[in-house]
């Protein structure tokens, strides 16, 4: 069969109805909460801009280092998640999905607790190293002082959820994501300003919201879970002791997994720090950019989760060629679909920059170049968030998943955006490209990985 052949089978399969019920019911819950997070991120950037680029620089750049912790928690989540939905594909083993569960809280504390203790006790030397600005500093400082806190929830939240999906329950993690989100509005809206006789607190107020928010969602997943008399309600019950393999097993899924999300947050961070040097403006656009960078990747997240979450029912039922199957039919669905988002993505540009009307309009103009670079790979984006996220981490090829991700980021894309603005002085525009070229790259190596097949293994 010719490449053109293969592609033209790959692009019109037989279909399914069974993959297509599936998916949707995982997707659709999953891209609301994804969604909702997307829009409080979006709500909190929105008002910090109204404070001025400085403000906005700050609690971006500030959030690097939280993004560094998230990117910890989403590998020992993503483990853990394996697992879950291997032993839940396994005749709903309970007893093995405990065992997951309480693996990853022991890994997710071994993460969240040291950030806690480097974010609030040394804030000033993480700061030193985010931002050029002194002011920019100044306010990130204050930030990083009481958002930190928020990190003793989110571990705990973010474990206990990875585990209900993983054994396909969406909707609790979904409401639980809600209320917290309009608690956090609700406390952003009244103390960053200070309206209806409120302190105005500003940078401390956006800061003090997440951490309440944070807390929320923690107790609401713990009350629903058992409300709904699930099989995992964060009981003492369900704090089991690993067996000896899992851990075996665990510590050997997880090490790629934090190496690759950990390198690869911390490349994404090297990144920020680039456009730190082109000025306080572009600084400020280009965390207005990421915000809004992950609004357009609301639909690749959900499906390429949703899919690994799939992927790993069947390959723990020993269902290989049905899980192969499943995972090209993922990637045709995200092609298309980043595809047809390109050009409106393109089309909208100028709009989605409408809710920062108190940026300046030197930093509205970087925005727009980034979010027209970034458009037109969109697709490329998708791909790789499915194979690195969803096929290849769902049958435990993590390390595979870990050498790609970390070798073109590292390899390619950090040292050219170094070279690009310390040596050859290039403008925003230049750099984005640099970012942009990356994700191409990888998505040809990603593909070569998922057609070895070497992630199309039961692991329990």
């Amino acid at each position: 069969m010719s490449p053109i052949q293969r592609f033209k089978k790959f692009l019109s399969p037989e279909k399914d109805g069974e993959f297509n019920k599936k998916l949707m019911k995982l997707t659709i819950p999953m891209a609301l909460q994804q969604l909702m997070m997307c829009c409080v991120f979006l709500f909190d950037t929105i008002i910090v801009s109204g404070l001025g680029d400085e403000y906005l620089g700050a609690s971006g750049q500030s959030g690097h280092f939280t993004f560094l912790m998230w990117s910890g928690l989403f590998a020992i989540s993503g483990a853990g998640s394996i697992y879950a939905a291997q032993y839940w594909g396994k005749d709903k083993d309970i007893t093995g999905v405990r065992k997951a569960f309480t693996t990853t809280l022991l890994f997710g504390a071994g993460i969240a607790v040291p950030f806690f203790i480097v974010g609030f006790f040394f804030r000033d030397q993480v700061m030193f190293i985010l931002a050029q600005d002194d002011r920019t500093r100044e306010l990130g400082v204050q930030y990083l002082s009481i958002v930190s806190f928020a990190y003793l929830f989110w571990f705990m939240a973010a474990m206990f959820c990875s585990v209900l999906r993983s054994m396909g329950i969406t909707r609790i993690p979904m409401i639980a994501s809600a209320v917290s989100i309009g608690i956090n509005v609700i406390m952003d809206s009244l103390i960053v300003y200070g309206f209806l006789g409120f302190p105005r607190l500003e940078i401390k107020g956006a800061a003090l919201s997440t951490v309440v928010g944070a807390f929320v969602e923690l107790v609401l997943l713990i009350v629903l879970a058992r409300k709904a008399k699930l099989a995992v309600t964060f009981k003492r019950k369900d704090i089991v002791r690993p067996d000896r393999e899992l851990l075996k097993k665990f510590t050997k899924a997880v090490i790629p997994m934090l190496a690759k999300d950990q390198m690869w947050a911390l490349g994404v961070t090297v990144y920020s720090i680039c456009f730190t040097y082109l000025g306080v403006a572009q600084t400020a656009a280009y965390n207005a950019y990421a915000n809004l960078g992950e609004f357009m990747n609301i639909a690749f997240c959900a499906i390429g989760s949703a899919g690994g979450i799939m992927i790993g029912h069947e390959l723990g039922k020993g269902e290989l060629e049905k899980a192969k199957n499943y995972g090209w039919r993922l990637l045709r669905l995200i092609l298309v679909t980043g595809l047809i988002l390109c050009p409106i993505f393109i089309l909208l540009s100028r709009v989605l920059l409408l809710p920062f009307p108190k940026l300046t309009p030197e930093a509205i103009q970087y925005a727009h170049q980034a979010l027209v670079i970034i458009s037109l790979v969109i697709w490329a984006r998708g791909i790789n968030f499915t194979n690195m996220n969803g096929i290849l981490r769902a049958g435990g090829d993590t390390l595979g998943a870990a050498l790609i991700d970390i070798g073109t980021l590292w390899l390619f894309g950090v040292p050219l955006a170094l070279l690009a603005v310390i040596y050859l002085g290039l403008p925003f525009w230049g750099l984005m490209a640099v970012i942009a070229t990356e994700e191409v790259i990888k998505v040809g190596i990603s593909i070569s990985r998922v057609r070895t097949y070497k992630w199309a293994k039961q692991l329990v």
